[in-house]
Parts: C-alpha cells; structure tokens; sequence
C-alpha cells in the first residue's frame, strides 16, 4: 500500500512538472527551460543551471511554510527569497501579522505536509509559484531580494529540470499576496 502511495505522489509531483512547463512556454517569453544532473540544494540547482545554461543567475527558493491563523487551521504559504538568502523569521511573523487577520505564529511545514499541500512536492522540488499550480496553498509572498536580479532561477518541480527567466516577467505571472524585505544574505 506504502509503494502505492508513493507510486501516486510521484505521479502527481510529475503532473505539477508538466503544467509548470506548459505554462512557462506560454505566458513566459523570456523563459529557457535545461535538463540537468539531479539537484537538491540550492548551491547544487545554481551549480546544475548555470553548466546546462552558462548563466550564472540566483535561485528563487520557495519555502512551505504552515500558519496558525484563527479559525483556519492548517492553512499553508510560499515564501520566495533568493536561494543564498535565510529568512528573517521574526520580521516574516510581523509582516504576516499585518496581512493576515489573526495569524498568531508560523512554521516550516514538513515533509509530509508538504506532498500533502504541494500536490506530492518533496523540498527541494517546490517552484516559486502558489496558485493555480497548488489550490491548497492559500497565500504566495515575495522577498524584495529576489526582485533586485534581473534573471532568476528555479527547480520546475524536478530534481532534474530548471528553468531560468526576467525576474520582471516572474512578478507578472506569478499570482502573490505581497512583496516584503524579510530575508538576509547568508554569510
């Protein structure tokens, strides 16, 4: 029943690759999609871009996170921040305070959770994006950071396959609930 599951949970996770690709040569003129050696850090996805691409570009890491909002448990964000930066956790909880009526705390989600609420995602493979791709994230939040590059990159919901695009055209097509400073360059 174990295999099963897993057997489902990939198959979506591979469904959610092949919607985001779609998507992306549609709406997204300036995107270019590689296939690459699997990756799973974000040094790792840079590193596997930039031999399949010659781009050196950041990543655009997208973290899972849970809320604790009264009278809505179990409601799940993305917030995007470039790959080398750390969340600022206190200043994320302030800036979500203010957005969202009764948020009282947040917390990473975990892996299961996860596949649960990212359609079979495991972390690592979650793109930058919320909505429509995942109808149970309710919100998608942006670090100021990433907008200051002018080409990002980032995981198609694959260990294996990237695309890297303007950052302009990103916040045009990604569909967020706000830009905010809360990440710090990691040192």
């Amino acid at each position: 029943m174990v295999m099963a599951m897993n057997t489902t949970t990939e198959s979506e996770a591979s469904k959610v690759h092949d919607e985001l690709v779609t998507f992306l040569q549609e709406h997204a003129h300036s995107v270019k999609l590689f296939q690459h050696p699997p990756s799973h850090t974000s040094e790792e996805s840079m590193a596997a871009r930039f031999q399949a691409s010659g781009e050196k570009v950041p990543g655009a890491k997208a973290l899972l996170v849970k809320l604790d909002i009264r009278d809505r448990p179990g409601t799940f964000a993305v917030i995007v921040l470039p790959g080398f930066n750390k969340l600022d956790s206190k200043g994320v909880k302030q800036e979500l305070r203010n957005r969202i009526e009764g948020l009282r705390d947040f917390r990473f989600a975990s892996p299961e959770e996860m596949a649960q609420a990212a359609r079979g995602l495991q972390p690592g493979k979650m793109p930058p994006f919320g909505r429509p791709f995942f109808p149970d994230i309710a919100y998608t939040f942006i670090d100021t950071a990433l907008l200051e590059y002018p080409r990002i990159g980032f995981n198609a919901a694959d260990f294996e396959h990237s695309a890297i695009m303007d950052s302009a055209e990103y916040i045009q097509h990604v569909e967020h609930d706000g830009i905010f400073a809360r990440s710090v360059a990691s040192e």
